[in-house]
């Protein structure tokens, strides 16, 4: 793929989508006006509302024998409306209420009947039917609760006064209320699905312009008359639509951030807006962008036109309404499930991002989880583009797109190495979930180690027809190649080291959880036979991880033709595995140097190695009673470091070596 190619296209899709006013000012304009309104707005009419209940006199209905002192006590507490008195409680009280209260007569219903009581005359049976579905009944019934708790206080004081008690007596329990009347609730509830919903039509239009509309003014089928590949094209059209996707994002938090901070001092009840927090909601909106872009830009070049585009897309944007409705329901939690699953876990969190404060764990679970997602949405894209059907208007474009695609030879691409890091991450969180509460730890890692990463990887490159040698490096390094890699051994070292010094100096957010959760899962090992422990927390993942990701994810990035592209891809992705922010980082420092040791001596055993001193030097060192003092010294770090400086310089000269032997990793022919 030539990115200067796509970056052009880039260019003249944006170029052409910003001519749109109407595209800037619902992108800018609404976000800036919406929030302010929001807020003063819909504080000011539930004020009112509220204040307007309270007010108005109660719309009361009595059944059965009132007493006197019942009535005396309501007349003097409240303001009664009495639109109905019988003397008898109809033979179905509750159909009837139901009936005046949908009719709007009254707000309450009070069925009064008296209990005789052995030998000490009679009680005083009530019910009381409402509907806390209507304000006003709600409210009916709160005001008539303090009523009938002073009416029953009055009557026990009466009775212990007649018993020669004294009246204290009848207060064995003081209560004192403060309610703080949580009015934030109801905005945590409504942004998220606000955000939503503007990032979905922050990138409607846009879509609908570079995609149907092109069509419709037949310049997509002059473009495809140019010397340019269809994933060149999908990935100008996706970033375009991505750029606005996430610009309105931008916007709607700044506006939103604007509004509480201007008008409520940061704070509105349960919801506390700061920039960390904005900053946390952007970061879990930026994975959710990238998804719902490539929904838009696979479904609307399936439209033939600007009109057949917005039908295609309005689904679309009802299905991510009706996810977003989650974050809506009472009661409903962010669990480790629901953190899997797309739209519904960013809504959640969002609402917990607004009102609590977030494990750094469970954000790294809905931001990793829904940018697998996005990976697969856009290499979906990328099947779209490639169909002449839909390109071109044809009649059976969607049995094109889904129907079996006939490849010749080898078809293992960047593509396919992608889609195998979504479908591996996505199975890894699932089997954490379900394996979780019914395997021991050590089996649970076991299992996701060799049934989800090598077992996965394995198939995927049999089933793609790649050669198993070339994509694992299947093959002993050289002299130099090994002499390299026995110098990165104190190297990694000095690299845990270094990153360990550095974590505890900045102490970013998350680290204090991160670290213990490491002492937990070294604690964990420690109570396994060492044997058991290397072979699952060392040889396990130095076998399967390094499969997975100086195999699979290597090779097939290395397709692109770019050495920079493979090492960085998948080092990201390997980081990303680990979920947890802090550690993603870390994997990605220590995933630099696997990949680059991988690529340099052209085999798999270099990552193997390396991967494996490094988790096996943690399980030894966990069992110590004291670490040694070596561990904790910036000098003894550095100084590790250096031969694996040397060891890079080795392989550098050793990468651009020649191996008549062993092939340099170059695009396929066909690759797109």
């Amino acid at each position: 793929m030539r990115f200067s190619i796509a970056y052009a296209l880039f260019r003249r899709d944006l170029l052409e989508a910003l001519r749109d006013r109407r595209t800037l000012a619902l992108l800018v304009g609404v976000p800036m006006l919406l929030y302010p309104l929001l807020l003063v707005g819909s504080a000011l009419m539930a004020g009112a509302a509220n204040q307007k209940l309270q007010e108005q006199p109660l719309k009361l209905a009595v059944w059965g024998p009132a007493p006197a002192s019942l009535l005396e006590e309501l007349g003097k507490a409240e303001r009664v409306e009495w639109v109905e008195r019988r003397e008898a409680i109809p033979e179905a009280p509750a159909r009837e209420a139901l009936t005046l209260m949908e009719e709007r007569k009254v707000q309450a219903v009070l069925a009064l009947k008296t209990v005789p009581v052995e030998g000490a005359g009679e009680n005083l049976g009530l019910e009381l039917y409402f509907d806390t579905g209507r304000p006003g009944s709600g409210v009916a019934r709160k005001r008539l609760d303090k009523v009938l708790d002073g009416v029953k206080l009055h009557a026990v004081r009466g009775r212990f006064e007649q018993a020669g008690l004294s009246p204290e007596l009848a207060e064995p329990l003081q209560v004192k209320e403060t309610d703080f009347r949580s009015m934030g609730m109801w905005l945590a509830w409504g942004l998220p699905y606000l955000l939503l919903c503007a990032l979905v039509m922050s990138g409607f239009y846009p879509a609908i312009d570079v995609t149907a509309g092109e069509k419709e003014r037949g310049t997509l089928q002059t473009l495809l008359c140019a010397p340019v590949r269809p994933l060149e094209v999908v990935l100008g059209k996706y970033g375009v639509v991505s750029l606005f996707t996430l610009g309105g994002a931008l916007v709607n938090l700044g506006a939103m951030g604007l509004a509480i901070v201007g008008i409520a001092g940061g704070a509105v009840g349960r919801v506390h807006v700061s920039v960390g927090v904005l900053g946390a909601v952007f970061a879990a909106l930026v994975p959710l962008s990238l998804l719902v872009s490539a929904l838009l830009v696979a479904v609307g070049v399936m439209a033939r036109s600007f009109k057949e585009g917005q039908n295609y897309l309005t689904p679309l944007l009802l299905g991510v309404m009706v996810a977003a409705h989650a974050a809506m329901v009472p009661g409903l939690e962010l669990t480790p499930a629901l953190a899997t699953v797309p739209l519904v876990n960013v809504a959640l969190l969002l609402r917990e991002l607004l009102t609590a404060k977030v494990s750094a764990g469970i954000f790294g679970v809905v931001f990793t989880s829904t940018l697998a997602w996005a990976v697969v949405g856009l290499l979906f894209a990328a099947r779209v583009f490639e169909s002449e059907q839909v390109l071109l208007s044809g009649e059976k474009p969607w049995r094109d797109v889904f129907g079996r695609k006939v490849r010749r030879g080898d078809h293992f691409s960047p593509g396919s190495a992608l889609l195998y890091f979504a479908v591996v991450l996505v199975a890894s969180l699932f089997a954490g979930v379900l394996l979780w509460k019914r395997l021991p730890m050590w089996g649970v890692l076991a299992v996701s180690q060799v049934g989800i990463f090598l077992a996965v990887a394995v198939l995927w490159v049999k089933r793609s027809g790649a050669d198993m040698r070339e994509v694992f490096s299947l093959r002993l390094p050289t002299r130099r190649g090994v002499l390299a890699v026995l110098l990165l051994v104190p190297g990694m070292l000095g690299l845990q080291g270094v990153l360990s010094r550095v974590l505890g100096a900045v102490s970013p957010p998350g680290t204090e959880e991160f670290m213990r959760l490491m002492e937990l899962l070294m604690k964990e090992s420690a109570r396994w036979p060492l044997a058991l422990a290397l072979a699952v927390v060392a040889l396990a993942p130095a076998v399967c991880e390094e499969a997975a990701f100086r195999g699979v994810m290597l090779s097939g990035l290395s397709r692109t033709g770019s050495r920079t592209v493979a090492v960085v891809g998948s080092a990201l992705t390997f980081g990303l595995l680990h979920i947890h922010p802090v550690h993603v980082l870390i994997a990605a420092v220590v995933g630099l140097v696997l990949g680059y040791a991988t690529l340099g001596t052209r085999s798999l055993l270099a990552g193997v190695v390396l991967h494996f001193v490094n988790n096996a030097t943690s399980v030894l060192l966990s069992r110590m009673e004291t670490q040694p003092a070596w561990t904790q010294s910036w000098q003894v770090a550095l100084a590790l470091c250096v031969p694996g400086v040397v060891a890079l310089w080795l392989l550098r000269g050793e990468a651009t070596g020649s191996a008549p032997e062993q092939a340099v990793p170059m695009p396929l022919p066909n690759a797109s």
